[in-house]
């Protein structure tokens, strides 16, 4: 884990991150931009970022999907509450 304020180059949205308060989401999205090494799900989130859309980072950053009988459900796509690359490394290790 790193921390996005002390690492630029983990961070290539860093002087764009607007700290409003929410330090659960800042600090979900600087995880999701250094851990997230799949240029399509990173590229998502970085554009949810550029326009905004705090509401719907919040809703794939800083949830997880749980685990039921059925296995991990959830949808496809970018942040930590959906089935990607990354979460599927983490859930399995």
């Amino acid at each position: 884990m790193g921390d996005c304020a002390q690492d630029v180059n983990a961070n290539p949205l860093q002087g764009d991150i607007h700290h409003d308060g929410d330090q659960e989401l800042e600090r979900a999205l600087c995880q999701w931009l250094l851990w997230d090494q799949n240029p399509k799900t990173k590229a998502e989130i970085e554009k949810l970022l550029r326009d905004g859309k705090k509401k719907e980072l919040h809703d794939r950053l800083c949830c997880r999907m749980t685990f039921g009988t059925a296995g991990l459900r959830s949808s496809m796509g970018a942040g930590f509450s959906c089935i990607n690359d990354l979460t599927i490394i983490q859930s399995t290790q």
